[in-house]
């Protein structure tokens, strides 16, 4: 089961270059005679090639492939002739953007994305162009810049990638999120992210019949167990929220799923997780953690956020309910956690709630160590195992939080800062407590009057700015409040 983010970006450069067919001076041309002449024109391409080709393999950062470059050559005429061509057709179906050096007349047709690296005139007039041919075009001013939109690309690359294993009941739309997308096509056709729709009771199918292996449950549960400073699960539970786990991963493996939703209350009322001992909680954490977007609920909004803020970050990405905490309003008390991990009992202002049981350990970012956690259990009898994370000692206290509309054409973001942080014996939690850069309330507001809906994807760092600049790339708006 391959993660969205295992792709590369291969650009392909693409020396680009006008070899006359004399050597003379006019009103777009000039030089010394030796300058003029066509073969030291064909000697500068060459030896251009070589310079771009080394400085993208040196400088360009990230999930990018250099491939070979191509000059393309054509006469005063401006005229391309098809063998220039069929040099960019070889290996077309690998390139994901030709970074041109100069004006392609015609590349049009091949109906791939370009881009040029360039301070003047031309790439303006190239891209606005192709762009309003309804063609894909990009500029940059110098490399860093290219490199910037390369990982955009790469994200765009990597959603277009993912194909969302999707556990539903027999509803239309989920009873617990009403405004979660509807038009699972629309994903399709907007961003290529493909989707499976099973009904949920396979997975519990799956996990009585198929998930027997009990050395391998085990040692996966037991290896859970023991990485935690504190643990109040029983073994044996903690081994059915595992079986559950595996018989998820196992139906995604078998329709090459790489991300994962299922609905939660239709679940609990099919009585089959009272029977069995688990609930998804652990498994969202264990996915995400291994660069799998998930989202509760069979919530496709809040799983979208979470994909955007997962792939751009390489990070691993919690989500909650968004509540608002009154000015003066104890944690405690009056909403009933049972041990502040960060922060306080009461605040001076109000604040953001954004509470459920799948963080990550990976927030910090995949390739950091994992966090230091909690096993705490969902249910009052025991079973339902949740992580616990403090999320107020993580690398930072800077998050970013999101959520796509109902379309799946337009996302809401703001930053903030997590003031406290809580646990809570049952249920949902941990919780995070937030300040906004806008007024909580109105932020709720927003979510309500922009026809987006509740759950929240929080990242960790202010990324505001870099998905306003992704939405450009992968057409969809964003509104930021501030």
């Amino acid at each position: 089961m391959n993660s969205g983010m295992d792709v590369v970006l291969n650009i392909r450069p693409v020396i680009a270059s006008v070899i006359h067919t004399g050597a003379w001076e006019g009103p777009c041309r000039t030089g010394l005679p030796k300058e003029l002449d066509p073969k030291y024109e064909v000697k500068e391409a060459e030896e251009a090639a070589k310079k771009l080709y080394a400085r993208l393999k040196k400088e360009v950062k990230g999930h990018v492939k250099v491939l070979d470059p191509i000059c393309v050559e054509y006469d005063e005429s401006f005229y391309v002739l098809e063998k220039e061509f069929k040099k960019l057709k070889k290996d077309i179906d690998e390139v994901d953007l030709f970074v041109l050096t100069y004006r392609v007349p015609g590349i049009e047709k091949l109906n791939k994305p370009i881009c040029m690296i360039n301070k003047a005139p031309t790439p303006i007039d190239l891209v606005a162009f192709m762009r309003d041919e309804g063609h894909e075009a990009y500029m940059a001013h110098d490399l860093p810049e290219f490199s910037e939109l390369c990982h955009y690309l790469w994200v765009k690359k990597a959603v277009k990638n993912t194909k969302l294993m999707m556990f539903v009941s027999p509803y239309q739309y989920p009873v617990s999120v009403n405004t979660s997308n509807y038009h699972t096509y629309g994903l399709f056709s907007r961003y290529g992210m493909d989707n499976v729709r099973l009904s949920f009771t396979h997975i519990f199918k799956v996990m009585e019949e198929e998930i027997t292996d009990k050395k391998v449950i085990n040692e996966i549960a037991t290896k859970i167990s023991k990485g935690a400073s504190k643990n109040l699960t029983k073994l044996e539970w903690l081994k059915s929220d595992v079986k559950f786990y595996l018989a998820v991963k196992s139906l995604m493996d078998k329709y090459e799923c790489n991300a994962f939703t299922a609905p939660c209350k239709e679940m609990c009322a099919s009585r089959f997780p009272a029977k069995l001992k688990c609930t998804p909680c652990l498994t969202h954490t264990l996915l995400k953690d291994g660069g799998y977007p998930t989202s509760c609920e069979e919530d496709l909004n809040v799983l979208m956020s979470t994909m955007v803020f997962m792939y751009l970050t390489e990070k691993s990405v919690y989500m909650g309910n968004p509540l608002l905490l009154l000015k003066g309003e104890s944690l405690t008390k009056d909403l009933h956690m049972s041990k502040i991990v960060y922060g306080k009992d009461k605040y001076n202002e109000e604040l953001l709630e954004i509470r459920h049981s799948v963080p990550g350990l990976k927030m910090n970012g995949f390739k950091k160590d994992n966090t230091p956690y909690e096993l705490w259990t969902f249910t009052h009898e025991g079973w339902g195992t949740k992580v616990q994370v403090n999320m107020g000692k993580l690398s930072t206290q800077d998050v970013t939080i999101g959520r796509f509309n109902r379309k799946g054409d337009k996302m809401i973001v703001t930053h903030g800062i997590i003031k406290a942080c809580a646990f809570k014996n049952d249920e949902c939690s941990p919780a995070i407590y937030l300040k906004l850069d806008c007024d909580p309330r109105e932020y709720r507001h927003r979510l309500a009057d922009g026809i987006y809906g509740h759950h929240q994807a929080v990242v960790f760092g202010n990324y505001v700015e870099q998905v306003k600049k992704l939405g450009k790339i992968m057409n969809f708006d964003v509104e930021i409040v501030k």
